[in-house]
């Protein structure tokens, strides 16, 4: 029977570089530093940065999957992903429908969570509670993050795809190593 592994499809380096960057900022200021401390400020930034690079490269040179237009949902996407799940074919490049939607809302969160954090230490924020804001912020993040590893080691195993592989450097040579050995399994 033939196999139902998905071709490999790896994200740009740009993308990969601001995924991980923003995840680490995140692990950072959520669970290895205390708020106040100055490594807790400057994570924030680092998080909106890499957000506001990503945002530029997928409005401009991204090709394919990572230009912004790509991760908006349509109906079409739902569809596909239930049929995909429900049928275990192979994960396809790029996300799917809910996955785009994961994007915004990390995307947003994570702004908001640094945006309030920013905010909190001004005058005007101060007055306005913005503390309560940012702690709200950081506990939807860590929701959004537990719904996105979920949805990520669910969807892996649901697919047979290795979606953490695409956010990995690739190894040219290995992949192209492996090609030829699948084949004769197969024939």
């Amino acid at each position: 029977m033939p196999s139902k592994k998905a071709d490999p499809f790896h994200w740009d380096s740009l993308v990969r570089l601001t995924h991980w960057g923003v995840a680490a900022a995140c692990v950072g200021n959520l669970w290895l530093n205390e708020a106040g401390e100055e490594w807790h400020e400057w994570l924030g930034y680092t998080a909106m940065t890499l957000i506001g690079l990503r945002l530029v490269w997928g409005l401009s040179f991204a090709k394919g999957h990572a230009r912004l237009r790509a991760l908006i949902p349509s109906r079409a996407d739902f569809r596909q992903q239930a049929v995909a799940l429900h049928e275990r074919t192979p994960a396809t490049p790029g996300h799917h429908g809910s996955g785009k939607l994961a994007v915004w809302a990390l995307w947003l969160t994570i702004l908001a969570t640094a945006g309030s954090g920013w905010f909190q230490n001004t005058e005007l924020g101060f007055e306005l509670g913005a503390d309560d804001w940012h702690l709200w912020c950081t506990w939807a993040l860590q929701g959004l993050i537990a719904l996105h590893l979920t949805a990520l080691a669910f969807t892996s195993w649901r697919q047979r795809s290795n979606l953490v592989a695409r956010m990995l450097p690739s190894v040219r040579g290995k992949r192209a190593q492996q090609a030829p050995a699948s084949q004769d399994q197969h024939s």
